[in-house]
């Protein structure tokens, strides 16, 4: 058992272990389809919160309580609640999805019974700057080319700039954050303790971070920092009248930084200072870049989506099973879109029009709920801590309306609701909890119990991917791949959503060698990648399927066959009209098909 103190202690370690280390380590991983796996590490952390944060209620046998508490309750019941009203297409993700609303419910509440005083919650943001600082080295490295020296998969081009993250917006966003923290500081009586020495150091910091901010071309970043100053300074005037210089050092050193990244950027653009301004005005104004132009047809088809099912949406977890086939008609209706989101997409790149479409009217006032709820319990705090945590949130919610960065990482995931901990942690109500010592050592059996098996789940699951990451390298590289690496990854709950189809798609191709000897497995893929293109519809679902079919179809000189390929291709261009694979296999199915009827035909002349 641990008291008060220490539990609060051993907080900052696991916060420090994962915001300095861990989510700084280059892994190999497939790309963007599951978490990295330096990312199931801070699971582990951050089920260990959850797990002292329990102990802590057991201990004292109290609960700390948020006034903000039901209206987050209210907001997933009313997203979760389209899920009453809808068939659930795909299983996984909805599990997936559900258990992370309800895991960052339980870890907001944990992170309230450690009930951490000014000074701490000071020390995790100031972690949380140190490790947007060492994010920036990372990304000074990657621009001269350092990368080559990181075990980075995939590893960038010399000047591209994404960090550990190794996406250019989840780096900025990071950047953004520790900025508008470090301004944030130098109002601050600790910072006033600080030698002249350290407050050098901090300040070369803050010009390195904002070096980044601009070599990564973030457009995020920039307009999540720029708000974030925006409000910061204007909500909190006292602060910085009282601390007039040292926000007179911090702005001059953040543009001398921002001068050094437009610097860096136009030697490697080989651009004059005034032509690359140039280009980076058109490069915000451009509305025809595909850019925005893929991100306004997500919102136009989302919103169709919403118009066909209003009130509750399309389903929790349906919307990267229906998007497609939406987008389609979208694109169909207005002939503008056609050369543009050819790619499969799962997600909107906003997380309210996701709300939207999955959770209709429902989720919507659940958003408004939460929002009421905040302005209620923050008209309390005052204009000035408002202003904090709202320029606080600003960079990642930015992120959150133009991409999906508590799904990407796992390390915004665990930001955002340490910043959602500290904006609501106020007002605290204790509740006494009547727990008799027969009852207090089973719980601590039982709780022990869940955090090992969730340690071990967790701990199994880094393995198998690990294999899947061994198998998709062998089989990208070589054409094939052991399947007794990819094999435990089916049976996983989170990785299987995209592990089986890539077994399916692997295992048809060689069953296609010997159609007689593999007839029962290709039955089952058939049936599989039937029911595949409602639950996941990917390219090659309907690629593979199509392969299949027609070489069934060659193979046993049925036209059935060749005409469930034509459809199969037909339904893939729906989708995907400018896929060069589907467009290749037309030609071939039609040419096999009046091959077979030819041969048929010449079969029945020399008939006797």
């Amino acid at each position: 058992m641990t008291n008060s103190l220490s539990s609060n202690r051993y907080l900052l370690i696991i916060l420090s272990v994962i915001l300095l280390f861990l989510m700084h380590v280059f892994m190999p991983n497939i790309g963007g389809l599951v978490a990295h796996p330096r990312e199931y590490f801070i699971w582990l952390g951050i089920g260990a919160v959850i797990f002292l944060g329990i102990l802590n209620v057991i201990e004292k046998k109290s609960l700390i309580e948020s006034p903000f508490k039901i209206y987050i309750l209210l907001f997933a019941v009313l997203l979760l609640s389209s899920s009453i009203f809808n068939p659930i297409k795909n299983m996984n993700m909805f599990v997936i999805s559900s258990m992370r609303l309800i895991a960052g419910i339980i870890l907001w509440l944990a992170l309230l019974q450690f009930n951490l005083s000014t000074k701490e919650r000071l020390s995790i943001l100031l972690v949380v700057f140190i490790s947007a600082v060492i994010e920036s080295i990372i990304g000074i490295m990657q621009f001269f080319g350092l990368y080559r020296y990181v075990p980075i998969t995939p590893a960038p081009d010399v000047g591209m700039v994404g960090g550990a993250f190794q996406q250019k917006n989840l780096f900025a966003s990071w950047i953004a954050t520790g900025l508008i923290i470090s301004l944030y500081f130098i109002a601050t009586n600790r910072f006033k303790t600080y030698t002249n020495k350290i407050k050098i150091i901090f300040f070369v910091c803050i010009a390195l971070l904002s070096l980044n901010l601009i070599i990564a071309g973030s457009r995020t970043g920039l307009l999540g920092t720029a708000l974030a100053m925006v409000i910061m300074l204007s909500m909190r005037k006292k602060h910085y009248s009282v601390a007039r210089k040292n926000l007179m050092t911090w702005l001059m050193v953040f543009f001398i930084g921002m001068a050094g990244g437009f610097y860096l950027v136009s030697i490697k653009d080989e651009l004059g200072i005034k032509k690359l301004t140039t280009r980076q005005i058109e490069w915000f104004s451009d509305v025809q870049q595909t850019s925005y132009t893929e991100r306004i047809l997500m919102y136009k088809t989302s919103l169709e989506m919403f118009k066909e099912r209003p009130l509750f949406g399309q389903g929790v977890a349906n919307f990267g099973s229906l998007y497609m086939y939406y987008q389609a008609k979208t694109k169909k209706a207005n002939p503008y879109y056609k050369d543009i989101g050819n790619s499969y997409t799962s997600h909107p790149h906003n997380e309210l029009f996701l709300i939207l479409s999955e959770s209709g009217i429902a989720g919507i006032l659940g958003v408004l709920i939460i929002i009421y709820g905040f302005v209620k319990v923050a008209m309390k705090y005052g204009k000035e801590r408002i202003g904090l945590y709202i320029a606080l949130l600003m960079p990642i919610t930015i992120h959150t309306l133009v991409e999906y960065p508590l799904q990407l990482s796992t390390a915004h995931y665990l930001l955002f609701i340490i910043l959602i901990y500290m904006a609501t942690s106020h007002f605290l109500k204790t509740t006494q909890l009547k727990l008799s010592p027969y009852i207090t050592k089973p719980l601590i059996i039982i709780v022990s119990g869940a955090y090992i098996f969730f340690t071990a789940y967790t701990i199994a699951t880094f393995n198998e991917y690990n294999g899947l990451v061994r198998w998709y390298i062998d089989y990208t590289e070589t054409g094939k791949g052991e399947y007794r690496d990819i094999l435990p990854s089916t049976n996983n709950l989170y990785l299987k959503n995209w592990s089986i189809p890539m077994y399916m798609f692997a295992k048809s191709e060689e069953a296609l060698k010997d159609i007689e000897k593999n007839k029962g497995f290709i039955d089952d893929f058939l049936k599989w990648s039937n029911s595949e293109k409602q639950r996941l519809p990917v390219m090659p679902v309907f690629y593979h399927d199509a392969r299949v079919l027609l070489s069934m179809g060659i193979y046993y000189k049925q036209h059935v066959y060749f005409d469930e390929a034509m459809k199969t291709v037909e339904e893939g261009l729906l989708l995907y009209p400018n896929n060069e694979d589907l467009k290749k296999l037309r030609p071939k199915i039609a040419a096999e098909a009046f091959k077979a009827i030819f041969d048929g035909f010449n079969k029945g002349k020399t008939k006797p």
